[in-house]
């Protein structure tokens, strides 16, 4: 959707684009060793230039036909000409949780996307480079069993975490879930019954019985 003219919004964002420069990657992935650009990063670097040239970006959430949920990005120009466009948001669950998790993700790539943006190096989907989401999809009867009757970890196991385990934790919670660090912490701490600050405080058995769990609640 548009308006009638976008001649001059068309001019101000060729205008924009010739200043801006990739988007500095602010945030880090601990586990896969990578840094991405969040969006505080997009709108910090992009902010000043779309100012410059009477330019911004506004967005919403709204609903499809079938009562799906939407993004919708306005990027604005102050002749009142206009770009819009809807992106699906994915959610894991219907619930508050996961939509703020989805709105987050998409918010980022759209405002990226409508201003021709890109990061110094995008590898915020590392998660492509390790095991996917099948490969943590357990049988029914381990959901169920995991879900339902699955003994709390007490972290009396003297066998340290793997590398491996706090990854598949990490990707599990925030690729598979879309969980923010601490909505994974709180959860880790309900299944441990003690406080976490860190993945590598988890026992060998701790990280088994927290991965098991997560991957009931991923396709419960």
């Amino acid at each position: 959707m548009q308006s009638e003219s976008i001649s001059e919004l068309v001019t101000a964002l060729v205008a924009a684009q010739a200043e801006f420069s990739a988007v500095p990657k602010g945030s880090v992935n601990p586990f896969f060793k990578s840094t991405y650009a969040a969006l505080p990063d997009v709108v910090a670097s992009a902010g000043p230039v779309l100012a410059k040239h009477g330019l911004a970006v506004s967005q919403f959430i709204t609903y499809d036909d079938a009562g799906g949920d939407l993004l919708m990005t306005y990027l604005m120009h102050t002749s009142g000409e206009f770009i819009s466009y809807a992106m699906k948001l994915h959610m894991v669950k219907n619930d508050p949780m996961s939509q703020g998790s989805a709105t987050t993700y998409a918010r980022r790539y759209s405002y990226m996307a409508c201003l021709g943006l890109v990061a110094d190096s995008d590898d915020d989907g590392v998660a492509a480079s390790t095991p996917s989401a099948s490969a943590f999809k357990p049988s029914l009867s381990e959901k169920v069993a995991t879900a339902a009757s699955a003994p709390r970890a007490s972290g009396g196991s003297s066998r340290a975490v793997t590398e491996n385990q706090t990854k598949a934790i990490w990707a599990i919670t925030h690729k598979g879930l879309g969980w923010d660090d601490l909505q994974m912490y709180d959860k880790i701490e309900e299944l441990t019954n003690r406080k976490v600050s860190s993945l590598e405080e988890l026992s060998m058995d701790d990280a088994k019985l927290i991965i098991e769990s997560l991957k009931a609640l991923q396709d419960a």
